[in-house]
């Protein structure tokens, strides 16, 4: 697996099923299809004797610049309130005392009278009502796989580490905290060690490493990470050795770092999924994560509006969860997880990720080069942002928002010189109306 440390670094879904799991290649265009880019006929009431002499002047391709979207400097920043989220969401002290190489602290606990224990999930399929014998029990099980994913993944001990190699603490974790009896937990043990459960996509980095900040002091007798959004959905799922409810759980949340003597959010956007098929004695985990240090602005619609240009004829169309996307060949064949697209094998890595959160305000930008929004069907919101990496390199990112959901849309290892014509194409692709 390719890894490198790009602007937006740090998405990452897999799963993983105690017996069995299944995975399967969404079809691209096939050889008879008409790409959504392919340019309509000409219109041959003009007739090559009325057309114009054509122009010496030479004229410069559509989509080639950044020249219409705004700039680090365009931006107008506001301040993330996190003593307000914290107030919002009651996070106080909770019962787990944690520790990592930047000192000690407390996981974030809630009252009764949380959103995280008052909130209905979002959706929830019948098939898990009747399992569980009714909307009442499904809701309970939502809000515990909500709390433990904030827990366990949000505010994970080894979100800070220098490297990935306690790995090996979240699986027994999990289990234990949903008290799964005779599951085999080295079964997991692949999922948190291949994506690190940070976000870094770098086993052997750390985020700070990555990119360059350190924690600011950690409370000496309460939580380092306040809340800033959750959400739970009750899904069917039915893949090979497994048929049963998938409670997805989205979180996002915020810890305070230091990048060149500066104070800014580490924004974590997290999504963890249980399914369980006691009939089979199968139990499915599945995340994505996403950390970054983040700005802030207050109303993403103030930013420039843009247009898609053509998507290429040898690009390549995929679905996923009602979107419709258009990447170009040197992504290759993506792995597909319940919560999304993993483009990992091919020249170019990708990503296409959904959670269940609605649009943030204010809206973080984690990639800041040059930002913009775009009409895309089906999204009541759509911000581009085009941030450099490693090597040279920048990863161009499309942020769909579409009610209570959100997509990522995420390119890397995109050279200098074609990064301004691929983001203009990526817009074109995109469809969420279905």
């Amino acid at each position: 697996m390719t890894t490198r440390r790009t602007a937006l670094a740090g998405l990452g879904a897999l799963g993983v099923m105690t017996s069995a799991g299944a995975c399967s290649f969404l079809p691209g265009l096939d050889e008879d299809e008409e790409p959504s880019g392919a340019q309509a006929p000409q219109d041959e009431a003009g007739s090559s004797e009325q057309a114009e002499e054509p122009s010496e002047e030479p004229t410069e391709r559509p989509g080639s610049t950044f020249d219409a979207w705004a700039s680090e400097d365009d931006l107008d920043l506001v301040e993330l309130d996190l003593a307000a989220a914290d107030e919002e969401f009651g996070t106080t002290k909770g019962q787990l005392e944690r520790e990592d190489r930047y000192g000690g602290w407390w996981s974030p606990g809630f009252p009764e009278e949380s959103p995280v224990f008052t909130m209905e999930p979002q959706r929830i399929d019948e098939r898990a009502e009747k399992i569980f014998g009714g909307r009442e029990e499904v809701s309970t099980v939502a809000t515990s796989v909500l709390v433990q994913t904030i827990v366990q993944i949000l505010d994970t001990p080894l979100l800070l580490e220098a490297d990935n190699s306690r790995s090996g603490e979240v699986a027994p974790a999990l289990v234990e905290a949903f008290g799964l009896e005779g599951v085999d937990v080295a079964a997991f043990d692949g999922l948190f060690a291949d994506m690190p459960v940070s976000g870094m996509q770098d086993s052997e980095r750390g985020l700070p490493e990555g990119y360059d900040f350190e924690p600011l002091e950690y409370p000496a007798d309460g939580p380092r990470m306040s809340i800033l959004a959750a959400s739970a959905e009750v899904e069917h799922l039915e893949i090979e050795g497994l048929s049963g409810p998938l409670f997805l759980a989205s979180v996002r949340g915020a810890l305070p770092v230091r990048h060149d003597g500066e104070e800014l959010p580490l924004v974590r956007s997290v999504t963890y999924g249980l399914a369980m098929d006691e009939a089979n004695g199968t139990v499915f985990m599945v995340y994505r994560v996403h950390s970054a240090p983040s700005v802030h602005i207050e109303d993403p619609a103030s930013l420039p509006l843009v247009e898609g240009t053509e998507v290429p004829q040898d690009w390549t169309e995929h679905t996923v969860r009602g979107l419709t996307l258009a990447l170009p060949p040197g992504t290759g064949e993506p792995e597909v997880t319940e919560v999304g697209l993993m483009f990992q094998d091919g020249d170019q890595r990708g990503a296409v990720l959904r959670t269940g959160l609605g649009t943030p305000s204010p809206y973080p930008l984690s990639a800041t080069r040059y930002v913009a929004r775009a009409e895309v069907p089906g999204a009541d919101l759509a911000v581009l942002s085009v941030g450099l990496g490693l090597d040279s390199s920048y990863t161009v990112t499309v942020t769909l928002h579409r009610e209570d959901e959100q997509f990522a849309v995420q390119l890397h290892d995109v050279d200098e010189e074609e990064a301004p014509l691929l983001a203009h194409r990526l817009i074109a692709g995109l469809d969420l109306a279905s």
